[in-house]
Order: structure tokens, then sequence, then C-alpha cells
């Protein structure tokens, strides 16, 4: 029994440490800019991954050259608009947006795998978007005095890394079952960190804005080493790994609780708040999110 569902429990340990990964590239933020964060993190995971490739690691790697550099094109997508919409967003709010992820992947599977979308699925697919029109709703309106301040244009982009981690999903859910788990790893962690390096060496800027050098401080270093050992080596790991073993309904249940990781972990680290309306909104997704997985 306990083998079972050990892979529902690694998934639930990665999306927990994901959750917490907001508040962290929210820190990390206040330091330096934010695609040198990105490259840092996905560096250090590489470095983290590289013991783990063993046996005929030439064949491996070109067996899973196609799947991961299209994987890896997609996940770059997705953190580089998550890292660069966190300056102009909340980590609680990140974090609820990120909820809509398990929605697309609902609209995704039924037009990629033809899964059929059900009374229910359609009724949570609404209620996401209804979440999203609450969540968007100008913040730091008089009837929310103690709301951060959410830009449209932090949220668009937060949207739009959403439905890049949802389209990187399904490929690991197409792929990752087959294919061997760490060397198709490498490759995605290999191809953000060169886009995420490209990208800070065209922006010119490492250091934040308003900072004129990066200071590494030991806090940093934390926040650095969290974001790229657990949240980028060991999730992108475990994922590849052990998701195509969830069954999709039960994967959809457990990504609903992200929001709720996220949404604790800045209030418990950055003083997070967000307003009535944002909160209420964020209960609509994970609802949302909910009846979709439940409708399959």
């Amino acid at each position: 029994m306990a083998g079972r569902f050990a892979p529902h429990l690694l998934m639930l340990a990665m999306i927990a440490i994901w959750g917490g990964s907001y508040a962290a590239v929210k820190a990390a933020l206040g330091a330096l800019a934010p695609f040198p964060v990105i490259a840092v993190r996905f560096w250090i995971a590489v470095l983290c991954l590289l013991p783990f490739l063993c046996g005929p690691v030439r064949e491996q790697l070109r067996a899973t050259r196609g799947p991961g550099l299209v994987a890896g094109s997609v996940l770059s997508v997705g953190y580089l608009l998550q890292t660069v919409g966190m300056n102009e967003t909340s980590s609680s709010m990140g974090g609820f947006l990120a909820g809509i992820i398990v929605l697309l992947v609902a609209v995704g599977g039924s037009l990629w795998f033809g899964t059929r979308l059900g009374p229910r699925a359609v009724l949570g697919l609404l209620l996401g978007l209804c979440g999203m029109v609450l969540l968007c709703w100008p913040a730091g309106a008089p009837a929310d005095p103690g709301a951060p301040h959410d830009t449209p244009r932090g949220i668009a982009l937060q949207v739009g890394s959403s439905i890049a981690y949802a389209g990187h999903i399904l490929l690991v859910s197409r792929y990752g079952r087959n294919a061997p788990a760490a060397a198709f790893c490498l490759w995605q962690l290999t191809i953000v960190g060169l886009a995420a390096t490209a990208a800070a060496l065209l922006q010119g800027r490492f250091a934040a804005a308003g900072t004129p050098t990066a200071a590494f401080s030991p806090w940093l270093w934390f926040q650095l080493l969290y974001l790229g050992v657990l949240a980028t080596a060991l999730g992108i790991g475990v994922q590849t790994k052990v998701q195509h073993k969830v069954p999709s309904t039960h994967l959809a249940l457990l990504f609903a609780l992200q929001p709720l990781f996220a949404a604790l972990c800045g209030w418990w680290t950055l003083g997070d708040r967000l307003g009535a309306l944002q909160l209420l909104g964020g209960g609509v997704i994970v609802a949302g999110v909910v009846l979709t997985s439940l409708g399959r």
C-alpha cells in the first residue's frame, strides 16, 4: 500500500517545495536581477545532476536530445516570464495564478491526448476564469487598502508562465515514461540555464534595479541553493521520474495545493497580504482546479 502511494507523496513534497519557491524567488530579486536569478539557479541544478549520470551517458543524451530540447525550451519560457513577472506581483499572487496550470493541462490533455472534458471539467474551467478576473481586479483599491500592488503586466507575465508550465507538464507526461530520467532532466536544465544566461548578458545587468552591486550574503546563497537544489534539480528530477505514475485526476488535486503552499510561505517569510477580492479569486481558482480534476 505504501509503495502504491509513494509517487503521490513524492509529488506532494515537490509541489510544496515549488510553492515555497515563489517566496524564495521574490526574496532573491531584492539582490539580483531576474535573469541572473534563473541562471544561477539552473547552473546549480546542473551541477547537482551531473553525479547521477551513469551507464551509457552518450547514448542516453542522444536518445533524449529531441524531447529534452523541446521540453527545456518550453520550460525556459515559463521561468523567464515568471521571474520577470515576480518583480510586479506578490509571491502569493504568483502562487494563486499558478493554480490555472492544471486547468490548462485539462484543456491541453483533451486536445493532445484525446481525453474528454465532462461537465464538471467545463464548469471548473469557467470557475478558473472567474477567479482570474477577481485576482486581476486592481489591487490597492479603497476597499482593500492593505492589498499588495500587483500590476496588470506582472499578472499577464505570470499567466504566460502558467501556460508554458502547462505545456511542460504535458511534454513530461508524454516523453518522461520511457526516457532516461537523468539525461532527460540534464537537457532541460541546461537549456534553461543557457537561455537565462543569454538573457542576462543581453540585459547587461546582474544586480537588482536600484542596487549598484549584487551582495552575495549567506541569506541570498540560502535562497539560491533552495531554488537550485530543491526546487529545480530535485523537483524536475522527481517530476520526470514519477509524474507519469500518478493518475491525472490525483495529479490535478495535488497541484491544486500549490497556491496554498505559496500563500502560506509568502505570509510566513515575506509578510504578504492579499485583499479580500484576491483571496476570493484564489479560492475560486482552487475550487475550479478541484472540480476540473474530479471531472477528468
